[in-house]
């Protein structure tokens, strides 16, 4: 079988083809309609001139549409380059260039991203937008449903090898310009089985909530869920009282989230006038999840917890905690668990070693590899940064860990996160999982500053609960004991937001760049 993926596709539209595969708003389509709107699209790509191997750039909101591109690059061996919507345009530009992508898949609700820098394209033959005709440039433009009439449903199946290319995943460039990870057919199948084996364990009867972005990790498992016959619900955004309405309407089971939204959801007033009881299976992951926070969400959904540790380099699941380690009471060994970042994940193997490449001792710090059919081929016309962190097959996650006896990972911070003040390696997630404790505040965020008699002092911005009376000096009271001196903050900072990335992670470096620039 040379396209295992696409034969999927095509197996689950055949066995269950009046079911309801894909609702997204007030549209819902059967198994049957959506593989042959992405045979149809496919088709229309090809008429365009995309090959076998060609980039295709998805600057599209969470939609229908995303999905059906998305199974028709599939079926076609066409590489995904997906932008999230909320990159900025040099961002975007800079992603479709350095990828030289031929083609650009984007809504009409974008089209100032794209007018803004359509004359800076250098590869981009073909213009295609989704929704409503934008007023300029229309000589450049195709119209998505006007394209797909054009063709017929009959099935596409390119032969594909496990090495051709699926995806360059652009990272979030915290270390200078994105870098793109180049991932081929056998990753997205690997992580596809483990996300079938080790994650979710998913049946017909299921119903996946995709609230964070399609272009991002959580997007990857509409397909996982479409190839076991379960129906996949879009939101186009995510906040609290949309969310509660979908799944009180759908009977939603599952749903993949970062940590802010969890957070957003356990603080909402109104979330006790919701019937949310069909919510089986919630898995979290792209950010760290302060216990006192997964505490609170576990006292308010019960165990249904998950969760998965990734990257973009090592598509998830590497790392799996499931919903069997999470307890709220047991021994002191089944509750630390609740820090961890599970064990590894079914196929993939994670070591944690010490600058020589030695595996550390039970307790010691060290960083994080992995290796794994999932792992991606290398950083896409980046030699040198490939060889610096892929060795041997090993990827170098860059990210700093314990391991105890038993395989439970530990993650301490990422190396590049760590402080060191008086000759002290300080951890930021350390002290971020005590201010979380605090119950005034909301969200917490710690990284080092320039000081010159330590080297660096420990800062923290925070943002407190609504209607909160704590400052500064309280804060402060509270950290005092709980963690060593040298770790307590030199100062606090209260604010009303953080910044926060499109999945609603914390961006840690653009806080600090509130006090560096």
């Amino acid at each position: 079988m040379k396209n295992k993926l696409a034969y999927m596709i095509n197996r689950t539209s055949r066995y269950f083809p009046d079911d309801t595969a894909l609702v997204y708003g007030d549209k819902r389509f059967t198994f049957k309609e959506v593989n042959d709107r992405s045979n149809r699209c496919a088709k229309a790509l090809a008429r365009l001139g995309v090959k076998k191997g060609d980039r295709v750039a998805i600057l599209l909101p969470n939609c229908n549409e995303f999905v059906e591109v998305d199974f028709a690059l599939i079926k076609s061996g066409f590489v995904r380059v997906p932008l999230n919507p909320r990159l900025s345009s040099n961002e975007c530009s800079y992603i479709i260039n350095d990828s030289e992508a031929n083609t650009l898949v984007f809504s009409s609700e974008l089209y100032d991203k794209v007018k803004d820098i359509i004359k800076d394209l250098e590869t981009v033959k073909n213009f295609i937008f989704v929704g409503d005709d934008p007023d300029e440039y229309k000589e450049f433009f195709q119209d998505y449903e006007e394209m797909l009439k054009l063709e017929n449903s009959e099935e596409v199946y390119e032969e594909v090898s496990n090495e051709d290319l699926y995806q360059i995943l652009y990272t979030s460039g915290t270390t200078g310009k994105p870098k793109g990870a180049v991932t081929d057919f056998q990753s997205r199948y690997s992580s596809l089985i483990t996300c079938l084996v080790d994650e979710m364990k998913i049946n017909r009867n299921d119903v996946l909530l995709t609230v964070a972005p399609i272009a991002h990790g959580g997007g990857t498992k509409i397909l996982p869920h479409f190839v076991q016959g379960a129906c996949n619900v879009i939101m186009p955004r995510f906040s609290t009282k949309d969310f509660c309405k979908i799944v009180e309407k759908e009977k939603v089971t599952t749903i993949w989230m970062v940590p802010t939204m969890i957070n957003m959801l356990i603080n909402f007033k109104e979330l006790d006038n919701y019937d949310l009881s069909s919510i089986k299976t919630i898995v979290y992951a792209a950010a760290p999840m302060p216990v006192s926070l997964l505490k609170q969400a576990m006292n308010k959904f019960g165990r249904v917890f998950v969760q998965v540790y990734g990257l973009s380099e090592a598509p998830n699941p590497v790392l799996v905690l499931p919903k069997e380690d999470h307890v709220l009471e047991g021994t002191d060994e089944q509750l630390k668990r609740l820090q961890s970042a599970g064990r590894e994940a079914f196929g993939v193997r994670v070591r944690v070693v010490d600058d020589n490449d030695k595996d550390v001792e039970v307790g010691e710090i060290g960083e994080i590899i992995t290796t794994g059919e999932n792992v991606m081929r290398e950083y896409w016309k980046k030699p040198e940064e490939s060889a610096k962190e892929l060795k041997d097959g090993w990827f170098y996650t860059g990210d700093m860990a314990k391991i105890d006896e038993n395989g439970y990972v530990y993650i301490v911070d990422r190396r590049k996160d760590m402080i060191i003040s008086g000759g002290f390696n300080i951890y930021p997630r350390e002290i971020e999982e005590v201010l979380y404790e605090h119950p005034e505040i909301q969200d917490a965020v710690v990284f080092g500053l320039p000081d010159e008699l330590w080297g660096e002092k420990v800062k923290a911005v925070v943002v407190l609960k609504e209607d909160s009376k704590s400052n500064e000096e309280d804060i402060l009271d509270y950290c005092d004991g709980k963690i060593a001196n040298y770790k307590i903050p030199k100062s606090i900072d209260i604010v009303d937001n953080l910044p926060k990335g499109p999945t609603g992670k914390i961006l840690k470096k653009e806080t600090k760049k509130w006090y560096t620039n």
